[in-house]
């Protein structure tokens, strides 16, 4: 059913709402997706908050935002910074926040308190190794963060879905085939509207020395399982999934509010008079 909702399922669920008493003291922070809704309601815990899923990607959340904001002003979304930051880019829509890095899970990521307690699950290191193991990772992703941020650029219509890292990536060396890459992304993109150079991927991501705003959290969080897979003797086998589950729980009130983002949202409640923490 989940593929036949959009923005339109959002706005209407809200209007709703709006109508019932209750709904008078509703603030709704309008999210893509259920990993963001699952991370943000563990973080914006104000009594009268609630954190909404609007299905159909960014797009679709700003649609539901710039209807319904001019409806209410208890509302205000939050989405992926994607490559924005990188491209000095501003979001257009005032009540909606961006990510401090690319993604909500590369700013879990970034976050040094959270990386280092799912290393330590994960591997019998020295906790002060995780930030070699970090730079490592992030460093081998860098390819494919510029075929993403190319895509983004030039709108060339490239399809990712479920890429298989399986066929150009070696987890256990933490290192990726540039052809095989390409190969795979390019023969997953029947629509793509040209052909791409390794030569002109590289030289876009080296246009920025910004991994966390360039790199998709998705992709660290496969790659990161694939190495943990790679050096453990566990019958059940790490999901990149897993590793998005344990930065979650690992992340703190405390961690956010170091950020960029949280400071915007209270700078919200400020102007507002609504609390959402």
């Amino acid at each position: 059913m989940r593929k036949y909702l959009d923005e339109n399922s959002t706005i209407n669920t809200i209007r709703l709402e709006l109508r019932h008493p209750a709904g008078k003291n509703y603030i709704w922070v309008l999210v893509e997706g259920e990993t963001d809704q699952k991370l943000f309601a563990k973080l914006i815990n104000g009594k009268n908050t609630k954190v909404e899923i609007v299905h159909g990607g960014v797009a679709s959340l700003r649609k539901a935002l710039a209807i319904l904001v001019l409806e209410t002003r208890q509302i205000l979304g939050i989405r992926d910074a994607d490559f924005l930051h990188i491209d000095h880019q501003a979001e257009t829509i005032a009540q909606l926040f961006l990510t401090d890095a690319h993604d909500s899970e590369m700013m879990l990521i970034a976050c040094d308190t959270a990386f280092q307690a799912v290393v330590a699950e994960c591997f019998l290191i020295k906790l002060a190794e995780y930030h070699d193991l970090r730079t490592r990772l992030l460093a081998s992703l860098v390819f494919l963060g510029g075929i993403r941020w190319l895509n983004h650029t030039e709108n060339l219509e490239l399809n990712f879905k479920g890429i298989n890292f399986a066929n150009f990536y070696d987890a256990a060396h933490l290192t990726l085939d540039k052809l095989k890459c390409l190969q795979e992304i390019e023969g997953r993109s029947p629509n793509k509207k040209r052909a791409i150079r390794l030569e002109e991927v590289d030289q876009k991501a080296a246009l920025t020395d910004d991994y966390y705003n360039l790199i998709n959290g998705h992709d660290f969080e496969k790659a990161f399982a694939c190495h943990v897979k790679c050096h453990t003797t566990a019958s059940k086998a790490i999901k990149d999934t897993d590793i998005g589950k344990g930065l979650r729980l690992a992340y703190r009130i405390d961690d956010f509010q170091e950020t960029k983002l949280y400071a915007k949202l209270k700078n919200w409640e400020i102007h507002t008079q609504y609390l959402l923490f």
